[in-house]
């Protein structure tokens, strides 16, 4: 690619161009070399691109860690220095927004308190309001930025007994000046995954497959409390081990306006024997998807149906930690329909480290594909999905440090030597050489043979 392709093409021409590059480092080279396309952008706007493909986001495991992306759509990995150093808490600190556009890096520092850092930027950190929000949220704390301004912060900690464990938030609310606080102890028969939404005024948490809390926070009050709770029980569409499957992990996001859960189970008998490969993996993965709607005929107020996954053949699902988001297919340039998600595989405990990768779901035709295993330690269920955000700054062009010889240069072309020639022969022939061409070029150029 050159400069002078570019020059006859129109500005809305190179605009159409960028937005079909989606990998951020092809449209970086586009942005380099094609300068009419840069001179039709006015300094620090947007890229105006259609969208970048996501890349994942290790979570730092312990302070120091460096910062791992890796890219699965373009086989693309980049490292980065530690986002902190000093600070407490690590593993699940990370506060996402809910479009997956910015992540921040969640800590406690002193004398500050509660602050954000931008891993991908230097910059001072975001200082939380004044409230001790981490002693009542205890350690670990996560959470999302929606797009309305709000942020959810939030925890778990299972209790001795495995049964029940304590689940702890809190809210600030776009216009609110004091964070609201939420303590529920929910029912928890593993240590299993957890997932969190803020949706129409509620939080929306589970621990486990069976059961959703919906906590309103609808009030004035800084404390919820759980007379207004609502419990959503699972839908009898959900696979259940009667039908075969075992419950893996679960997922939530807001699409145009919906609370969507996705789930993933897997077969109870894999592996089977002689059948552990990434053939038998992807076979024994199914996913199922539910849409959260109100209902008034019904004893229950809210209600998980069954979301018909043809519903969304124009959107892309990324499920990840802490939040999850759908893509209009379009922007990404590629097909819709799909939800791609991680998962582990230790073959039923025989092999010595779990295998992490990144998998495909078609949630037309309820089927599975492998995309590709990722570099040992990461993990499953922390990963970050994370939409590059590239901004055009203005290129400038300072004056030329030497000025540039207007005298004409004449090219030698010596072709068909002896297979003999030795350096020195060399040598010999181009001072002869230069010698006649001095001659020639003082008197019909005026200026100097380059050799």
């Amino acid at each position: 690619m050159h400069g002078t392709w570019w020059p006859d093409l129109l500005p809305e021409l190179l605009r159409e161009v960028s937005c079909r590059l989606h990998v951020g480092a092809d449209f970086i080279r586009f942005h380099a070399v094609c300068k009419p396309w840069r001179d039709s952008h006015g300094p620090s706007t947007t890229t105006g691109a259609g969208q970048f493909l996501p890349w994942l986001l290790v979570p730092i495991k312990k302070s120091g860690d460096s910062l791992n992306f890796r890219c699965v759509f373009s086989n693309t990995s980049y490292v980065a220095p530690p986002a902190i150093s000093g600070g407490s808490g690590t593993g699940m600190n990370w506060v996402a927004s809910a479009d997956g556009t910015t992540v921040r890096y969640f800590t406690a520092f002193e004398p500050h308190g509660l602050t954000l850092h931008d891993p991908l930027a230097e910059g001072p950190p975001t200082h939380l309001p004044g409230e001790n929000v981490l002693r009542r949220l205890e350690e670990n704390p996560a959470g999302i930025i929606y797009n309305n301004g709000a942020v959810l912060l939030f925890s778990k900690h299972d209790s001795f007994d495995t049964t029940t464990a304590e689940f702890r938030a809190a809210l600030l609310r776009p216009g609110d000046t004091e964070w609201m606080f939420v303590h529920r102890t929910l029912e928890s028969p593993f240590d299993g995954a957890f997932c969190v939404a803020y949706h129409n005024g509620k939080i929306h948490v589970t621990v486990e497959d069976s059961l959703w809390q919906v906590v309103s926070v609808t009030g004035e009050s800084t404390a919820a409390t759980n007379n207004d709770d609502v419990q959503v029980p699972r839908p009898r569409s959900m696979p259940r081990q009667c039908d075969g499957y075992l419950y893996e992990r679960s997922y939530v996001l807001e699409s145009r306006g919906e609370l969507l859960w996705v789930s993933v189970h897997i077969l109870m008998h894999y592996p089977d024997q002689g059948k552990n490969g990434v053939n038998d993996l992807v076979d024994a993965l199914s996913m199922s998807m539910h849409t959260l709607e109100e209902v008034t005929k019904e004893p229950e107020k809210l209600l998980w149906t069954r979301k018909d996954g043809r519903s969304l053949e124009d959107r892309v699902l990324f499920l990840g930690w802490p939040n999850s988001f759908a893509l209009d297919a379009s922007r990404l340039g590629m097909s819709g329909g799909f939800a791609y998600f991680l998962y582990y595989d230790d073959q039923g405990g025989c092999r010595l480290h779990e295998r992490h990768g990144v998998f495909r779901h078609n949630l037309i035709d309820n089927t599975t594909e492998f995309v590709e295993w990722l570099p040992q330690g990461w993990d499953k269920e922390m990963c970050v999905w994370l939409l590059p955000q590239l901004t055009i700054a203005p290129v400038n062009q300072g004056p030329a440090t030497t000025s540039r010889s207007n005298k004409t240069c004449a090219w030698v072309l010596v072709s068909n030597l002896p297979l003999r020639a030795k350096s020195f022969w060399l040598h010999h022939l181009f001072i002869m050489l230069q010698r006649l061409f001095s001659i020639f070029s003082s008197r019909l150029f005026g200026g100097k043979v380059i050799y």
